[in-house]
């Protein structure tokens, strides 16, 4: 998600504010710098991307304190911007938009010519006043603890599933996301089709856990292995009608919907391939 305001002490208002790329000594004092219904602890969101090359983020900084932070994250030709948050006592002073369009230059100097986000009621003014234009939405689903799948189908991500599964999330995403999702293969599940052919996996630990299947088949049942052993929230697109009903059937329940937004192409995804995404940061 983008955009947001959070309570800290109050800003210099007479200061000159500067702009930096996050130093890692930035990261621990950020524990508690986003709003508390995004439920992010953004100091471990940014300990497990930062030094990475695919991860470019900017600080706003008045005297020794942050005022704004922002992120990108480069997935080839595609760049994703995300955590835009600004301290409410710093709001009206242009800082969301301006730290939006530093992300941006950043993204676009690393070779992205699709920039993507998701976007809160709050920042989706400020995004179309740039030129992103809606292209998807997102539902947000509270999900309680499921029973585990009765299957034998789901197992552990072994090293002859990568290539697998690093082509079936470039079929879903439309992007090339390997250096982003590689770190997290260790701790993956995978799914095997009737034919022995693997149709899906699950990442736990990419954001609030990754899952992309092929089929409703692998979908539902990745789905349910998630919330049966890693419980927690679920993020769909809306296009996913099956993982939508199979949720809301099980009792979850859904609390927000947030627009996907884009400027330049959209990436060539399949939405009903998505049963939870990872994060809105990185889709």
């Amino acid at each position: 998600m983008n955009h947001a305001e959070n309570n800290r002490s109050p800003a210099c208002q007479h200061e000159d504010v500067s702009w930096r790329d996050l130093e890692l000594g930035d990261i621990p004092g950020l524990a508690t710098f986003a709003p508390e219904g995004w439920r992010v602890a953004l100091d471990v969101v940014f300990l497990q991307h930062f030094g990475h090359g695919y991860f470019h983020a900017r600080v706003a900084a008045a005297a020794a304190d942050i005022v704004a932070v922002g992120q990108g994250i480069v997935t080839g030709q595609t760049g994703w911007i995300g955590n835009i948050i600004v301290r409410p006592d710093a709001r009206n002073r242009g800082l969301g938009s301006r730290m939006t369009r530093e992300v941006m230059a950043r993204l676009r100097r690393n070779g992205c010519s699709s920039l993507l986000l998701v976007a809160t009621p709050l920042g989706e003014p400020m995004y179309r006043r740039l030129g992103f234009r809606k292209t998807a939405d997102y539902v947000f689903m509270d999900v309680p603890r499921l029973p585990p799948p009765a299957t034998a189908a789901i197992r552990r991500l072994g090293p002859a599933d990568v290539n697998d599964v690093l082509g079936l999330d470039a079929t879903a995403t439309g992007e090339t996301r390997t250096d982003l999702v590689t770190p997290h293969l260790a701790s993956g599940w995978v799914h095997i089709d009737q034919d022995g052919l693997l149709d899906g996996y699950v990442l736990p630990s990419l954001g609030a856990g990754l899952v992309i299947a092929q089929t409703p088949a692998a979908g539902l049942a990745l789905l349910r292995f998630k919330h049966a052993c890693f419980p927690g929230t679920a993020v769909v697109p809306a296009a996913n009608a099956a993982a939508l009903e199979f949720l809301l059937t099980r009792g979850a329940r859904e609390t927000a919907r947030a627009p996907r937004m884009a400027l330049g192409d959209e990436a060539d995804w399949r939405p009903e391939w998505i049963y939870s995404r990872a994060a809105g940061y990185c889709g």
